[in-house]
């Protein structure tokens, strides 16, 4: 990309059937000061607007549409293989139905910038139409705590947010060697849900710090739209199931992600203890 886009975010889009991927990239593309290029992995889109709308955007000089059909819907899949084709120092992962702006973008960027080992994503969501369903879903977070050579990992309710907010954990700007040394994200996660909380547990794991800023528009629509290509599951039950994953792995002291690239810095040799909420009804060996 060249020393001139050395401080400017390449952006990375998953998408498949998301008609709402078109206003998504016009409000990254406006801020050319610092957005470089927008590279969409499209995982075989068939909705007719979604495919009219990634034929327009990759006419675009600084949009690069990959083609990547395959079955279902692998979010960390796609991501994965955004991260192995950028080129700029600083990266931002982004759904594809989020207005971004330029207050934002500004925060995200300067806070990787003031630091080579943090990640940073989103603190505030705010949904297009008030009272959304994702906003009344039942959340999960994390706790950490590191205890000598032990980590211990609970998974614990989340705290519910204030009016017509919620936190945006996927939405994260990081430096793109960050990402690599943590293998970028994990692939064996199936339907929607905490892929991006098991990439933000890694990396603290790894000593990276987590930081939250900043307020973006999440474009409103049906919860069907989330696991449209896992059978119309309900997102409870795939993220709840993806939870049980991400705590099976971390436990077998899995750290790295599955993008294939050369390790950049080693993970401290922590052995994992998990603990799950009763409420997620399993219970770890």
């Amino acid at each position: 990309m060249g020393e001139a886009n050395a401080s400017k975010l390449e952006v990375i889009i998953p998408v498949k059937d998301r008609a709402q991927v078109m206003p998504c990239v016009q409000s990254l593309t406006q801020s050319i000061d610092k957005v470089a290029r927008v590279i969409v992995c499209d995982g075989g889109s068939t909705e007719a607007q979604c495919v009219e709308s990634l034929h327009e955007l990759e006419r675009q000089d600084n949009v690069q549409v990959i083609r990547l059909p395959a079955p279902g819907f692998n979010k960390s899949r796609l991501i994965n293989q955004g991260i192995a084709q950028a080129t700029s120092d600083c990266l931002l992962i982004s759904d594809a139905d989020i207005l971004w702006n330029e207050a934002s973008l500004d925060a995200l960027l300067n806070h990787v910038l003031s630091d080579t080992q943090t990640i940073c994503y989103v603190r505030d969501v705010e949904e297009s139409v008030a009272h959304s369903v994702a906003l009344k879903r039942d959340r999960y977070t994390y706790n950490l705590h590191l205890d000598h050579d032990v980590a211990w990992v609970s998974v614990v309710p989340g705290s519910d947010q204030a009016g017509n907010y919620r936190p945006g954990c996927g939405l994260i700007c990081a430096r793109r060697l960050t990402l690599l040394a943590l293998g970028g994200y994990k692939e064996i996660f199936t339907g929607w849900g905490w892929e991006d909380q098991d990439l933000l547990i890694r990396a603290s794991l790894f000593g990276i710090q987590i930081s939250a800023t900043g307020k973006v528009l999440h474009l409103t629509h049906e919860d069907t739209a989330r696991n449209r290509h896992h059978g119309n599951v309900e997102p409870i039950q795939t993220r709840n199931s993806n939870i049980i994953t991400s705590m099976r792995s971390l436990a077998e002291g899995v750290l790295m992600g599955d993008l294939q690239m050369e390790a950049v810095i080693e993970p401290k040799p922590y052995v994992i203890r998990v603990q799950l909420p009763e409420s997620l009804g399993y219970e770890m060996a």
